[in-house]
């Protein structure tokens, strides 16, 4: 599949694609968890080629789905899913619309490029899909996570729970579905080595050449470790506030000025 160009496959991300892989080889409920920012959705989405699946599942009707496939889809096998705010009970409605809408896209895109249906039909609508993998799974109360495990009772798949720390202690409250857990993985902060990884391809985005000789880019570097460590949110949205200043204020240099100054116009940050 085709992936999202400026992801970069961490240690954390690699140790949770082969959790992934694990729950799907033996069908299990695994439980992800950990601090905000981490980067769990953003390594879900990735893992599940969600960023292009996303764009062609949702559609206005057949033909408007019709338009937008691409031979991506013919590949689909995984669903990412960020449980509702509110509505909570559509949850089995829409995963089931999200399966019909891929299963349909990859006929249609079958139709468009080779003139007639070479694909399977199936009669069980998650044939096809291994992983749910839910985030946002602390949103969800006990009638909700029933809907979720009557899909995976009925379906030969694996799902994936992604929340907050102390989501596996919330959910084995409830030992029906605590029991078809099989994995729990803790998604951690960034390690120093791949912060300053990191940072190199943010000096690039930014248009400069990170140069460790040079005390200026060392002590900037080491003034970003501190304030973020190693949360992967943080980072981003440090450097967003880094950029913003290097631009009103024509500079060409990052300096630990500047990354203090983009601290501090955090609305919420490290301090």
């Amino acid at each position: 599949m085709t992936k999202n160009q400026n992801f970069i496959e961490t240690k954390e991300y690699k140790r949770f694609a082969e959790f992934c892989d694990a729950c799907i080889k033996y069908q299990y409920i695994g439980i992800c968890y950990g601090q905000p920012g981490v980067g769990k959705t953003l390594s879900s989405r990735y893992y599940t080629n969600w960023n292009t699946i996303e764009k062609q599942v949702n559609h206005r009707g057949w033909e408007d789905l019709a338009s937008k496939t691409t031979d991506d889809i013919l590949s689909v096998n995984k669903i990412f899913y960020t449980a509702p705010a509110e509505k909570q009970t559509r949850l089995s409605n829409d995963l089931y619309s999200i399966s019909a809408s891929i299963d349909l896209g990859q006929k249609l895109h079958i139709v468009n490029k080779y003139g007639h249906d070479h694909s399977k039909h199936y009669s069980d609508m998650f044939k096809y899909i291994d992983l749910i993998i839910v985030d946002e799974i602390d949103r969800l109360k006990v009638q909700h996570l029933e809907q979720l495990r009557a899909i995976y009772d009925e379906h030969n798949l694996a799902m994936i729970f992604i929340g907050m720390p102390g989501i596996e202690k919330k959910l084995s409250r409830y030992p029906q579905l605590y029991s078809r857990i099989g994995f729990a993985h803790e998604f951690d902060n960034l390690s120093k080595d791949e912060t300053h990884h990191i940072l190199e391809y943010k000096w690039q985005d930014l248009g400069f050449d990170l140069k460790l000789e040079d005390f200026t880019d060392y002590e900037a570097i080491t003034t970003i470790i501190k304030i973020t460590k190693g949360n992967f949110r943080l980072i981003h949205r440090l450097f967003a506030q880094i950029d913003r200043i290097m631009d009103i204020n024509g500079l060409d240099k990052i300096s630990t000025e500047v990354v203090e100054t983009a601290r501090d116009s955090l609305v919420i940050g490290i301090r």
